[in-house]
């Protein structure tokens, strides 16, 4: 694991949302069904609240939320959103014309489970871009392989 492998949003020392993308799931799978599969690792501190767990992500949900976190980076208007397939993790980022970034979410520790974690706080517009620079780090390491179906 190497930091370029994080994504993190927020303060690594106070609220945060941190996922550490650790290895492909099925690396020797080169198709977008299952060679896009991430390990990783999920860090939530909100509050008095943490949770940390499991969750297998992938590739392009990481490429989506780099798409709108430029657009939300270049406007400071609207809403840059991480959706995951299994419903693990949703990361929502609210732009805001005084400058604050409004991350609300929800985390459930495994699909399916019923334990989940409902956060929000707020980080700086300056932040947007040190989150653009980690999802494309990120996904230098682990770029979306194969074309979907259409």
């Amino acid at each position: 694991m190497t930091a370029s492998t994080e994504l993190l949003i927020g303060d690594a020392d106070g609220q945060h949302v941190l996922v550490r993308a650790e290895a492909r799931h099925h690396p020797h799978l080169f198709d977008s069904s299952a060679g896009n599969w991430i390990s990783s690792e999920v860090d939530i501190a909100a509050g008095g609240m943490r949770a940390t767990f499991r969750a297998e992500l992938k590739s392009e949900e990481f490429q989506a939320f780099l798409d709108e976190v430029d657009a939300l980076t270049r406007t400071l208007d609207g809403v840059a959103t991480f959706s995951t397939t299994e419903g693990q993790l949703t990361v929502s980022l609210t732009g805001d014309p005084s400058g604050q970034v409004r991350v609300a979410g929800e985390a459930v520790d495994a699909p399916g489970s019923g334990n989940r974690l409902y956060f929000g706080f707020e980080v700086d517009q300056r932040r947007l871009p040190q989150i653009s620079q980690s999802l494309q780090l990120l996904l230098s390491a682990f770029p979306v392989v194969g074309v979907a179906d259409a």
